[in-house]
C-alpha cells in the first residue's frame, strides 16, 4: 500500500487552516493543523510529515523561529513560509534558514500545490539518500572481518593485496567462520564495476545447479518456458562467488574449469559460447586434496581455483578475539534500537569464553542476538545465553550420559535456527540425513 504524502498546516487562523487542509485531502493527501509552534512541533515529532505549511505571525514563537528548530530536528520535513504580510527582509531570512518557499496570503492555490509536489519530491530524495548514506554505513562497518587476532590481520593485508587483481581466491574454513564475508571484502575492494552473486552449490541438486550457474534457453527442459540469466551472466565484470565449491558434480566442474580457462560458457540447451569477465572466488569448509584422492573434485580445476588461498580460522583458534566480536554484534543489534541498548555482564562474558563454539563466529552471533531479544532489563546475564551441553565444558551438567548431552546440544542447535535443519547441520557440521536420524533415535518428532 502506497503512504499518502502528508502536510502539517501551522497557522493561528482556524478556518484558513480547516479549508487548506480540505483542498490538501481532496488532491490524496494527509492533512493535519496546529495554531501555534509549540503544537506544530510537538505534531512533527509524533508522526510523519512531508510538507509543512508555516505562518510567520504566530502566537508565541515566530514562524522564523519554529522554521530554526524545524530545520535543526526536523531536516527532512520541506518548510513553505506563509504571510498575510509580505516583507522582502523577512522572505530572504526564511529562505537563508532553509525554506523551501515564501508564498502572500491570499493563497494561490496552484502555485501552493505545485511547490507541495515539488517540496515533497525533494523530502522524499532527501530520506532516501540519508538511508542509502546510512546503509553503506552499516555495510563498510559490519561487513568487514572483525578482530585483532594475527590469523584476522593477515587475511586483510592478503585481501587488500588480491583484490585489485583478476586472480581467482579460494577461502578455506569451517562453518560459521565468515568465508562469505572475506568473499564481500574481496569484492568490495576490488573495485569491479559488476555485481557480486554468490551461490551456495550445496543447496541445488545437479541439475538445477547448472540452470542457476550458467542459465538456460527456452525449451532446454520440461517447464523451461522462456530464457533464463544465470548468476555467471549476472556477475559478469563483476565476482562470482561459489560457496561448498566441494559439493560440485564433475561434471559442473568441468564446465567452472573452461570458465576460468577460457571466459566462456553455454547456457543449458544453448549452442553458442558466451563470454565472461567474471572473477570466481570459492569457498569450501572439506578437504579438497582429499576429494581429488576419492575421485570427486578435479585436480585441475583445484589448481586454478586456489592461486590465493585464504584460511578463515574457527573462533576456538581467536578466542581473544571474541569480547570483541561480542560488542560488535552489540552495537549491530544496539543501533536497530529495536529491544533499547545491551551490554553484557561479566559473568555472561566468562559464560561465553567457557564455551568450545563447534558454530564459530555464526553461532556466536546467533547467541548474542538471542539473549538481547530475551533480556528485559539493559543488561545481558548469563541466564539469558542460549548455549548447549558441552562434554569436557564447564557448561557440561556432571551426569549427562553421552547419548544426553549428544541430544541437549543438537536440540539447543535447533533451537536457535528456529528448527532449521539445515542451518543447523551447517553448524554441527553433519549432513540433514544425520539431523533428522538422531532425532529419530531420540524419540523425538522431527516433523
Amino acid at each position: 500500500m502506497v503512504e499518502k504524502p502528508s502536510v502539517l498546516i501551522v497557522d493561528d487562523e482556524v478556518r484558513f487552516c480547516r479549508h487548506l487542509g480540505k483542498e490538501f485531502t481532496r488532491r490524496g493527501w494527509a492533512s493535519c493543523a496546529a495554531h501555534d509552534g509549540a503544537a506544530g512541533l510537538a505534531l512533527l515529532a509524533s508522526r510523519r510529515v512531508d510538507v509543512m505549511l508555516l505562518d510567520i505571525v504566530l502566537p508565541g514563537e515566530t514562524g522564523v523561529e519554529v522554521l530554526r528548530k524545524v530545520r535543526r530536528e526536523h531536516p527532512h520535513v520541506r518548510v513553505i513560509m506563509l504571510t498575510g504580510n509580505a516583507s522582502l527582509e523577512t522572505a530572504i531570512e526564511c529562505m537563508k534558514l532553509g525554506a523551501l518557499d515564501y508564498l502572500s496570503k491570499p493563497v494561490n492555490l496552484s502555485e501552493l500545490f505545485a511547490i507541495a509536489e515539488r517540496a515533497r519530491e525533494e523530502g522524499r530524495v532527501l530520506r532516501e539518500n540519508e538511508l542509502l548514506r546510512l546503509e553503506l554505513s552499516r555495510n563498510s562497518r559490519f561487513e568487514e572481518f572483525v578482530g585483532l587476532h594475527p590469523s584476522v590481520l593477515e587475511i586483510k593485508k592478503v585481501v587488500s593485496r588480491v583484490a585489485p587483481t583478476d586472480t581467482p581466491v579460494l577461502i578455506c574454513g569451517e562453518t560459521g567462520t565468515g568465508k562469505e564475508l572475506v568473499a564481500r571484502m574481496v569484492h568490495q575492494a576490488s573495485g569491479r564495476s559488476g555485481r557480486l552473486m554468490a551461490l551456495n552449490c550445496a543447496a541445488f541438486q545437479e541439475s538445477l545447479l547448472e540452470s542457476e550457474l550458467f542459465g538456460h534457453e527456452r525449451g532446454a527442459f520440461t517447464n523451461a518456458d522462456r530464457r533464463k540469466l544465470g548468476l555467471v551472466e549476472m556477475a559478469d565484470e563483476g565476482t562470482l562467488f561459489l560457496d561448498e565449491i566441494g559439493n560440485m558434480s564433475p561434471a559442473t566442474q568441468a564446465k567452472i574449469l573452461r570458465l576460468l580457462d577460457a571466459g566462456e560458457y553455454r547456457r543449458v540447451g544453448g549452442v553458442v559460447d558466451l563470454k565472461n569477465g567474471a572473477r570466481v572466488v570459492s569457498a569450501t569448509n572439506q578437504d579438497l586434496q582429499q576429494g581429488i584422492k576419492d575421485g570427486r573434485f578435479r585436480e585441475d580445476l583445484l589448481y586454478r581455483l586456489n592461486v590465493v588461498t585464504i584460511r578463515t580460522p574457527p573462533l576456538r583458534e581467536r578466542m581473544d578475539d571474541l569480547p570483541i566480536l561480542v560488542d560488535h554484534f552489540l552495537d549491530k543489534l544496539n543501533s536497530l534500537q529495536t529491544h533499547g541498548r545491551k551490554t553484557l555482564s561479566r559473568p555472561a562474558l566468562d559464560r561465553l569464553l567457557s564455551y568450545k563454539w563447534p558454530g564459530n563466529v555464526r553461532e556466536l552471533e546467533n547467541v548474542i542476538e538471542r539473549a538481547v531479544i530475551m533480556t528485559e532489563g539493559p543488561v545481558v546475564e548469563p541466564s539469558s545465553l542460549c548455549l548447549p551441553v558441552q562434554a569436557g565444558n564447564a557448561v557440561c551438567g556432571g551426569n549427562a550420559t553421552l547419548a544426553e548431552v549428544e541430544k541437549a546440544h543438537i536440540l539447543a542447535v535447533l533451537a536457535r535456527t528456529g528448527g532449521n535443519k539445515s542451518q543447523a547441520a551447517g553448524i554441527l557440521d553433519v549432513d540433514v540425513k544425520t539431523i533428522y536420524n538422531k532425532l529419530k533415535a531420540a524419540g523425538i518428532p522431527s516433523d
